[in-house]
């Protein structure tokens, strides 16, 4: 018997719900998934809708709202016509670009389906047993899931006081083995910096054996004088590694494409561990586009930096507590416990950010464009105490 798509999802949500698993209109649990998938289930239609299903506005993943730019389009229209093929010199020119435009080798440079793939593999390489992985608290967590599952400890010391790294209580601890400390820089979900000048001197007090990942996926948001990329010239010390994507400002997150820089030993170690193939046709052509769009850059940051002004104007107009913000997305106080706002904004069609603690009562809202803003402003002037 031939399964249709509808009885396919409609057998699973049987067995899901035999099997105790909630399901109901609003997207799954974030607890089960990580990252939360951007998936839900309408229980009019008992099946799966995507992402841009009508009348849903996504503002957790901290997305380009405005998707790739006019320039990538025809790029991604005409690399369909080789998806038959394997990437060949689409891959390695794509490294050429990379490495030319951060002035190292193309040996230093590792690509990865997404930048995620990156952070996987430096779990494999840098914890496991007996090792520890320190890292922020709040942070990105793919990292600190890749590690446990590696069977690492994972060591999360809290932000301080003005939301930075406080990389004095992030340094080795009672002969602890460090493996693996991770940066996020701009840091997600706070969208604060640590400063250059601070993170090189935290870098020299550690273990020579102690690599750091510098996660620079909101890089080109950041304004602050004190942020300074890893990037600004090569990379010459063996144990940093450099992370960067294509999913927020050049608008490709749905294309899995980031990569890493780093000296040639580390890379090739990276590469060593990367899956094969990690990166689609389509991905290669049109991130090798992407870096050569100044032009599309320079409108992305600036469209970026102004509907990000904008967003601050109204947190100024309701005096809302917000953490300083060099992203994207920002952190607001809500007043109320994060998952009764998610469960509201929900009703409202209105995806936000999932919890983040111990940030128990901030609301981590993805900048999205004028009129999805306006809906979110709407849904927040109508809340209930």
């Amino acid at each position: 018997m031939q399964i249709s798509r509808r009885n396919f999802f409609r057998s699973t949500l049987s067995a899901s719900a035999a099997a105790g698993i909630a399901v109901s209109g609003l997207p799954f649990s974030e607890e089960a998934f990580g990252e939360p998938r951007r998936w839900f289930l309408d229980p009019a239609l008992n099946a799966f809708q995507a992402t841009d299903a009508k009348g849903i506005i996504w503002l957790n993943s901290n997305e380009n709202s405005y998707g790739p730019w006019p320039s990538m389009m025809p790029v991604m229209r005409e690399a369909l016509n080789y998806g038959h093929r394997y990437p060949r010199t689409e891959y390695q020119q794509l490294i050429a670009t990379i490495a030319n435009l951060h002035r190292v080798k193309d040996s230093q440079v590792s690509l990865g389906c997404g930048s995620s793939e990156i952070l996987r593999v430096c779990a494999e390489i840098f914890t496991g047993p007996g090792k520890t992985l320190v890292q922020a608290s709040p942070t990105f967590e793919s990292l600190g899931q890749y590690s446990k599952t590696r069977g690492a400890t994972v060591r999360s010391v809290a932000l301080n006081s003005k939301y930075e790294h406080d990389l004095q209580n992030m340094l080795p601890q009672g002969g602890e083995k460090v493996g693996l400390v991770y940066i996020c820089n701009p840091n997600n979900p706070t969208a604060s910096i640590s400063p250059r000048k601070d993170l090189e001197a935290y870098i020299k007090q550690l273990p020579e054996d102690t690599f750091v990942l510098i996660d620079e996926a909101y890089h080109h948001f950041a304004k602050s004088p004190d942020y300074v990329s890893f990037l600004d010239q090569p990379v010459n010390d063996p144990r940093i590694i450099v992370a960067r994507t294509f999913s927020k400002v050049y608008g490709l997150a749905g294309m899995r494409l980031g990569y890493a820089v780093a000296v040639e030993e580390t890379a090739r170690k990276l590469r060593a561990y990367a899956s094969f193939d990690n990166v689609n046709m389509v991905s290669a052509r049109v991130g090798d586009a992407a870096l050569h769009d100044d032009a599309g850059l320079a409108a992305a940051i600036k469209r970026t930096a102004d509907d990000r002004d904008a967003f601050l104007a109204e947190v100024k107009k309701r005096n809302i507590a917000c953490i300083p913000t060099q992203a994207n997305f920002a952190m607001i106080e809500t007043g109320k416990p994060i998952r009764r706002s998610i469960d509201y904004f929900k009703t409202k069609n209105i995806i936000i950010g999932r919890p983040f603690p111990p940030l128990t009562t901030h609301a981590r809202i993805t900048i999205g464009k004028p009129e999805e803003m306006k809906a979110f402003w709407t849904a927040w002037d109508e809340r209930k105490a």
